[in-house]
């Protein structure tokens, strides 16, 4: 017990959700495992535990106090992965090697949680706190920002220039990965802003994501064990860089479209509500639109054979890494959203100068401020 009487009744609903979510896991992947004991211990340095014989799973408090639940999902899967070995493959003691990895496939174990053992606070540590961007990446970020630091003219064509040159060195630098052979980590973001539902315009956001950074996204939730309640989440999976850029990204869009708003809100005499949505939707709309010529632009070029077949491989890869952490994916419907022609066109043609120089140069903290060195 904890001596703290809000904690222990916290510690109560986690039990419950862990229940919920061991179920959750087991219709996911299409397991049958039996329900364990679930405890949840007061070790530091030992983050989970699989116990045969009184069929106890511990997961630790510092572990969901400290950490995202997500991590703490991947530790509960990590002990699942124990008790498959000892109740479904009937295996003494500590599993190791060839079965336990298998175990873990099955439950779609992240490779980094894949250690055989006792999940312990440096495999979390290694997991989590290590800088999700390799040093080639670092390295093309560092030009991307130099190349953009220098569009900070009012000119919107020359920041429109520096910006294609931008992606298509992101792109370059995506495609000579391939072609080194480099063998690539897939990795995740998760995008929780603390609300129950995902608003049209950060679905857009999610759109341009998708289409042209190289990155999956899925409209999923997470559970927040401090305020015992589930929030949507926007999870983007691709390369550790990709997922890097494309996070960025993401914030950056957010805060530019509130930045536009603040500015020209008050020429629009609608609904409120309305019109912010109308402009939201147009400037997106116009900047998918910028992207898509560019893209287009390239679709004549000569492409080597070889590296055509990589890039074909490289998505199957990514896909069945989405497929591992998302086994039953659907797609959702789409729903009409009512908008201010006007006010939408407008945004349509402010968002065909939206650039992504002004984040990225750092002049601007509130969009997002520098990617990681």
């Amino acid at each position: 017990m904890t001596g703290n009487p809000n904690l222990e009744k916290l510690q109560y609903l986690w039990l419950q959700q862990l229940l919920l979510e061991f179920e959750e896991i087991c219709m996911m992947y299409g397991l049958q495992l039996r329900p364990p004991v679930f405890e949840i211990t007061d070790a530091q340095k030992e983050l989970g535990a699989w116990c045969q014989a009184t069929r106890t799973l511990r997961l630790s408090r510092h572990l969901i106090i400290n950490y995202s639940w997500s991590v703490t999902m991947q530790v509960l899967k990590h002990e699942m992965a124990h008790q498959l070995c000892s109740e479904q493959f009937q295996i003494e003691g500590a599993p190791h090697g060839e079965m336990f990895q298998q175990a873990c496939e099955m439950l779609g174990v992240l490779p980094e949680y894949r250690r055989s053992g006792t999940p312990v606070i440096e495999m979390v540590e290694l997991a989590t706190g290590i800088s999700r961007i390799t040093q080639r990446g670092r390295e093309c970020l560092a030009r991307v920002e130099k190349l953009l630091a220098l569009s900070q003219s009012s000119n919107e064509h020359e920041a429109a220039l520096a910006m294609q040159k931008a992606n298509e060195l992101i792109e370059k630098n995506h495609m000579q990965g391939l072609g080194n052979n480099q063998e690539y980590r897939y990795g995740y973001g998760i995008i929780d802003r603390k609300r129950k539902r995902i608003e049209s315009y950060q679905r857009r956001i999610c759109t341009i994501l998708h289409d042209f950074f190289f990155v999956r996204v899925v409209l999923a939730s997470l559970y927040d064990p401090l305020r015992n309640d589930t929030f949507k989440t926007i999870e983007l999976l691709g390369t550790k860089e990709n997922v890097t850029i494309a996070e960025y990204c993401y914030h950056f869009l957010e805060n530019r479209l509130a930045s536009l708003w603040s500015i020209n809100r008050h020429r629009f005499k609608g609904s409120a509500r309305t019109e912010k949505n109308s402009y939201y939707l147009g400037l997106l709309r116009g900047f998918y639109q910028k992207l898509q010529e560019q893209k287009k632009g390239k679709e004549g070029l000569p492409v080597e054979a070889r590296l055509g077949d990589l890039v074909v491989a490289e998505e199957k890869r990514l896909e069945v890494f989405v497929g591992m952490r998302f086994p039953r994916l659907r797609k959702a419907s789409k729903s009409g959203v009512k908008v201010y022609g006007g006010t939408y066109e407008e945004g349509v043609a402010t968002g065909k100068n939206i650039s992504f120089s002004e984040g990225l140069a750092g002049k601007n903290k509130s969009f997002g401020g520098l990617l990681p060195r």
